[in-house]
């Protein structure tokens, strides 16, 4: 039974009547897919009448504004952005089924004429009620130390992993600086600390996430995984593990929660021991400085625990200047950079100037300065930062830290 239905701007037409009815009656959610940009269709559909729950149209993939070329992409955004899985959406489509199995049509596809209205709403399952959304945004102070930490370490690296710097005194915030794939994978990853914390419910956020943002910055491994029908870990040794973990630091009652919620975040894709140990260090440097254990501490327990030369200075870092998107070599980093650093900003100037992969490295090393008293992130920061998040994302950034306040 299908929970969702796919339209295009000339099949949404038929979204009238009986069908209409048994959509709003059942929650069933509703999408137009449309090579149109979103005000067009949106002035299309207001003119016929019609309401849909997402509109992805030609110029309006993600929320970072870029083109969405193939249409497997817009398919699956669709889907992912209704909240559901590709099994449980129908496409109704005005071009043949062969056509659209050349475009790459990731879903089932009824074609006009070939289907009744009473078929169609008689393959039709039901939703549950969605929830009002009681959240206070008026009354909220963004915190200005957990989870938004990596945030603001990765949206002020944004703008320079592919334009690199190792100017320590780099400009902060330029044009075009926003939230990726680190900032997205964390909340994904805090999602499913709120919920039942199953490997299939964390499969399923990340999963989601990915699709809702295909172009946040994700590998193509990565995205590729979170658009298998298994989603098979692939041994992946890539700083993923790390960049999303930080939320298991804050939502943990002990160390060994802290290792445990970390290794299980990372396995389902990273599930190397490289993998694994990266996230596991990042989330025990948060556990253990908000905690109250000072730096010497935290150092040498990731140095006996996971083995980091942790010695290797900031300067050293830079000069060698090493291009390798692994745990091995951006953990040790980011928590170098929170090592030789007194504040907040010091320690993401540290790791955006490294040279490398300075959105992640600096979400990292921000996420542990974050934990840290008297290292917190600026407020202005910290506002702009959740400013920057929208819909769903602003959602989720508040349940968690509503849930794990950052005391």
């Amino acid at each position: 039974m299908y929970k969702g239905i796919i339209f295009n701007s000339v099949t949404v037409r038929m979204l009238t009547g009986a069908l209409a009815e048994h959509v709003s009656r059942n929650h069933i959610r509703t999408a137009v897919v449309s090579n149109h940009g979103r005000a067009e269709v949106e002035g299309r559909l207001a003119s016929a009448g019609v309401s849909v729950d997402v509109i992805v149209g030609k110029f309006d993939l993600d929320r970072y504004g870029q083109l969405c070329k193939p249409v497997r992409d817009p398919m699956v955004v669709a889907v992912a952005q209704m909240g559901l899985e590709p099994s449980e959406v129908v496409c109704i489509a005005d071009c043949s089924t062969d056509e659209l199995a050349a475009m790459g049509a990731c879903i089932d596809c009824l074609v006009v004429g070939g289907f009744s209205e009473e078929d169609l709403i008689c393959s039709l399952g039901s939703n549950p009620a969605p929830e009002p959304d009681n959240r206070d945004y008026d009354s909220f102070r963004v915190p200005v130390r957990g989870i938004i930490g990596c945030i603001v370490g990765d949206t002020l690296g944004s703008r320079y992993e592919h334009s690199r710097t190792t100017d320590y005194n780099f400009k902060l915030f330029p044009s075009g600086s926003h939230p990726t794939d680190d900032s997205l994978g964390t909340l994904a990853v805090a999602r499913w600390l709120l919920g039942d914390r199953s490997r299939e419910s964390l499969e399923r956020s990340l999963s989601l996430m990915v699709n809702c943002h295909p172009r946040a910055g994700w590998s193509h491994r990565f995205r590729n995984w979170a658009r298998s029908s298994n989603r098979v870990p692939y041994g992946a040794v890539t700083n993923g593990s790390a960049m999303r973990v930080s939320a298991c630091g804050w939502a943990a009652g002990s160390l060994d929660e802290a290792l445990d919620l970390a290794g299980r975040s990372a396995e389902v894709s990273h599930n190397s021991p490289e993998g694994i140990a990266g996230a596991q260090a990042t989330a025990a440097c948060i556990y253990l400085t908000r905690t109250g254990h000072s730096k010497a501490e935290v150092k040498k327990y990731i140095e006996d625990t996971f083995g980091y030369d942790l010695d290797v200075t900031v300067g050293e870092h830079r000069q060698r200047a090493i291009h390798e998107y692994t745990c091995p070599v951006s953990v040790p980093q980011a928590i170098r950079c929170w090592l030789e650093s007194d504040t907040y900003e010091q320690t993401v100037r540290n790791a955006i100037s490294i040279g490398y992969d300075a959105d992640t490295v600096g979400a990292i090393a921000g996420s542990i300065a974050a934990a840290s008293p008297g290292m917190e992130v600026p407020q202005a920061w910290a506002d702009r930062c959740f400013g920057l998040l929208h819909g769903e994302l602003r959602q989720l950034f508040y349940d968690f830290c509503s849930a794990f306040p950052a005391e």
